[in-house]
């Protein structure tokens, strides 16, 4: 019996983490950034849950910085549309690419093809 209540504990306290967080957020902000050789790479996505639905607007900026020649500097932005696949959060910007994500600290933002846009180490927040 006690055995049944320690494992219900856990069970509970496992599926209120992973709705917990900034992502719960009717909006909320992920960010990522990488160098790559002399360039230095950020994604900021602006998030903005659709009432009612299981979508998220997403407003994904994209900056590339040439580390020798700071002037060097573009900054692409799309609107995307992302949502929940399996333990994924996942979206498409058009020519930047699609993404996805663990919706947890410490998760690795993946893009798919050709981007000009960092992944890596994925910091989530609420923009407070």
């Amino acid at each position: 019996m006690r055995s049944d209540f320690v494992i219900l504990f856990v069970l509970i306290t496992t599926a209120v983490a992973a709705g917990d967080g900034p992502w719960s957020a009717p909006k909320w902000h992920l960010g990522a950034s990488e160098k790559k050789g002399q360039f230095a790479i950020t994604t900021s996505m602006f998030v903005r849950h659709r009432p009612g639905t299981s979508y998220d607007d997403v407003e994904v900026s994209c900056s590339v910085q040439n580390l020798t020649n700071p002037s060097d500097h573009s900054m692409v932005r799309r609107m995307a549309l992302a949502s929940p696949a399996q333990d994924l959060w996942c979206g498409g910007a058009g020519p930047l690419g699609e993404w996805c994500v663990l919706q947890e600290e410490g998760a690795t933002l993946t893009w798919y093809r050709r981007t000009p846009c960092a992944g890596g180490a994925a910091e989530f927040s609420t923009g407070d």
